[in-house]
């Protein structure tokens, strides 16, 4: 392919990261190595996009999430912080791309929209590696997983009181997961400034059946969950007194369970940047740093703790914890 087509990639990469710098062609152009007078053509020729409709398409993404996770934001504040000077501008924007009006989508979110994200891949070429884009909420391993560096620290993880709702079902439909516990989370006092959160990997979504897929989404607790509860913000999790591993459903939603993430040691990674790298993070301590170390893996899932995430960052500014249990080999 020409180099050209290939360069565009660091122009698709530096708008999803700050859709904002869309407007500053000539460093943009710089970044393809290519002249002003034939980046929007050759941008379009591969994306099958002109670059203000993707940045546009990005800060209209971002938009519908906090309308959708983010109630306490005034309609216009998201307007405002998307790049639009009117709620009008905005509000016309918003239905021509989602078919619904700001207030109507805040009412009833279009998850899978969520999920689907904001996409640009190649046109000159379908299968081609590493000309696409693509936020989403599942565990995407279409990167190199074996040129991926990883920097692993092994620590002893305390026991922790989770409550946790599981999916099951197509990895498509996570959102409408996320967007159910984040109710029941709020219902129950349990925000993530004092509730740390986060994702168990109970299956891999490339050798499981779509309808036997299992992701499960969770967040530290403080105690039962037998009625609405408020989670002290200095009190620490329980670490001393033994825990029951087993799951219970006594809580006050019929889809969310108590359990225990337990005592014991960890691969730990740090993955700072958007969810589609974090397959390849995943993938790389199994195959790449596992089989180097004497380490055995415990009977738990790998699992995600979520330090920063979007929209309250930028998707590529989000902070994720990746864990892998395991324990030294008899």
């Amino acid at each position: 392919m020409n180099p050209l087509y290939l360069r565009l990639d660091k122009v698709a990469d530096a708008i999803t990261k700050a859709p904002e710098r869309a407007s500053d062609l000539s460093q943009l152009a710089s970044l393809a190595c290519t002249s002003e007078y034939h980046l929007h053509r050759a941008f379009n020729a591969k994306f099958g996009i002109n670059i203000g409709d993707y940045a546009r398409q990005l800060r209209l993404h971002e938009s519908a999430y906090k309308l959708a996770f983010r109630p306490h934001k005034r309609i216009l504040d998201i307007a405002i912080e998307a790049g639009f000077s009117s709620h009008e501008g905005y509000a016309r924007a918003f239905k021509k791309h989602y078919r619904l009006s700001p207030s109507s989508f805040r009412k009833t979110p279009n998850v899978e929209a969520l999920h689907q994200g904001t996409l640009v891949t190649s046109r000159l070429n379908a299968n081609e590696k590493g000309t696409s884009v693509f936020m989403n909420a599942s565990h995407n391993v279409n990167s190199a997983s074996e040129n991926h560096q990883l920097d692993v620290s092994v620590i002893q993880f305390p026991a922790l009181d989770i409550a946790m709702m599981m999916h099951v079902g197509p990895p498509s439909r996570i959102m409408s997961t996320v967007s159910e516990f984040i109710t029941w989370r709020k219902e129950n006092k349990l925000p993530p400034s004092t509730s740390r959160t986060f994702n168990l990997l109970y299956d891999d979504p490339y050798n499981t059946p779509h309808e036997s897929y299992r992701f499960g989404v969770a967040c530290q607790i403080f105690g039962p969950i037998t009625a609405p509860i408020t989670a002290p913000s200095s009190q620490p999790a329980k670490t001393s007194d033994p825990i029951a591993t087993q799951p219970s459903t006594d809580t006050n939603h019929a889809n969310v369970i108590t359990t225990t993430i337990p005592e014991g040691y960890c691969a730990k990674v740090r993955h700072i940047g958007t969810d589609a790298a974090l397959g390849a993070v995943v993938h790389g301590l199994y195959h790449q740093w596992l089989p180097d170390t004497q380490f055995e893996l415990r009977d738990f899932p790998i699992f995600l703790e979520r330090i920063r995430f979007f929209p309250d960052v930028a998707a590529h500014e989000a902070v994720t914890d990746i864990f892998l249990p395991i324990e030294i080999a008899k």
